[in-house]
């Protein structure tokens, strides 16, 4: 298979012919990539870096720790995904997210994507990641439902978080409590945060 870039979206002759892509089609998909699909085009990552990974994993730590102490509800990571609308499909895998009790209760088979938007998501920026790609994709969650999305700029030591009413606030100082409404009392420095 060749290397495809980190966010190439599938554009041939053959999808240009055919329906848009839904959830369902993924299944027949070669394994060792991640896919989602935006407004039924099917968009193609590949696996993420180390660092990032390893930044997933202490972001996703972290609330999943708070999570969990106070009995709020899942916290998912990056192999989850979400199908946010249909007819066009778009179905996002953010990097972690956090779906309260009352909006978990609500996905009717655990097992496949949920189709409920989460809470709370966390986008952490690959060096490929293009400024608009990520505007794109915090506006399909916010237009979803998810109360907060998080860009986790891990270079730069920085977060910048969108709220419903589309005000972004950045922290951007590694000593800065990383704090949202959307879980009240987390507060965690952005340094411990990102593992910087």
């Amino acid at each position: 298979m060749d290397a495809m870039p980190h966010r190439r979206r599938r554009r041939d002759v053959t999808q240009t012919l055919r329906e848009p892509w839904t959830a369902e089609e993924l299944v027949r998909l070669p394994d060792g990539w991640r896919y989602e699909i935006d407004d039924g085009e099917l968009v193609i990552l590949p696996p993420a870096g180390l660092d990032h990974g390893e930044v997933s994993l202490g972001v996703g730590a972290a609330l999943r720790a708070f999570v969990r102490s106070r009995a709020l509800g899942t916290v998912a990571g990056a192999e989850t995904g979400f199908r946010l609308r249909r007819r066009p499909d778009l179905l996002l895998a953010p990097d972690v997210a956090y779906i309260s009790a009352e909006r978990r209760s609500r996905v009717a088979d655990p097992s496949s994507f949920a189709e409920v938007a989460p809470d709370l998501v966390v986008e952490v920026l690959s060096p490929s990641d293009t400024h608009a790609a990520v505007l794109r994709k915090v506006a399909h969650y916010l237009e979803a439902g998810v109360r907060s999305v998080w860009v986790v700029d891990a270079g730069a030591i920085r977060l910048t978080r969108y709220a419903a009413d589309r005000q972004a606030e950045t922290f951007a100082d590694g000593a800065a409590l990383v704090t949202d409404p959307v879980l009240p009392g987390f507060a965690c420095p952005l340094a411990d945060l990102i593992g910087r």
